[in-house]
């Protein structure tokens, strides 16, 4: 029995990943792994792979709710492009259309720095993200230009 082909199985298991994401797109409350693993017939451990996966991916993101994480669907996502800050360092840029009609498009910066101490499949983590509305994005840059203009004495 080879273990390391199971276990990349398990890990990409894209089947188990569609199924995940249709359940999380049918409970807009979200669920515990536990409940996911349940509804599913998934163990449990399975389910956390794939949810760490699709976590990485920005698929998916969590509450925390006491010590329970409640997992919910975050919608269709567009890569706009990154910003490497360093070596290790990098700002993620992505677009967001939410799943649920009543939610406006959002811009969300994600920050990643990479940790070897990390067993998953990427070596990355995130450290911080921010989520703007639509209809703050104008104040937004109008913020950051001006920072940069009076107080980084850029020429923008």
């Amino acid at each position: 029995m080879n273990t390391e082909k199971e276990q990349r199985n398990v890990e990409y298991d894209t089947k188990n990943t569609f199924k995940i994401i249709d359940l999380l797109k049918n409970n807009i409350r979200g669920l515990t792994i536990t409940e996911i693993a349940d509804k599913l017939k998934l163990n449990r451990h399975t389910v956390t792979k794939i949810l760490e996966k699709l976590l990485i991916e920005k698929r998916v993101n969590y509450e925390e709710k006491g010590a329970a994480k409640i997992f919910y669907y975050v919608g269709e996502g567009k890569f706009v492009g990154k910003i490497d800050q360093g070596k290790q360092d990098t700002l993620w840029i992505d677009i967001f259309k939410p799943y649920y009609a009543d939610e406006e498009e959002i811009i969300r910066i994600n920050q990643t720095k990479h940790d070897n101490l990390i067993r998953a499949s990427s070596k990355y983590r995130s450290v911080g993200a921010i989520a703007i509305k639509k209809k703050s994005l104008v104040n937004l840059i109008r913020l950051l230009r001006d920072v940069a203009k009076e107080d980084l004495r850029l020429d923008i």
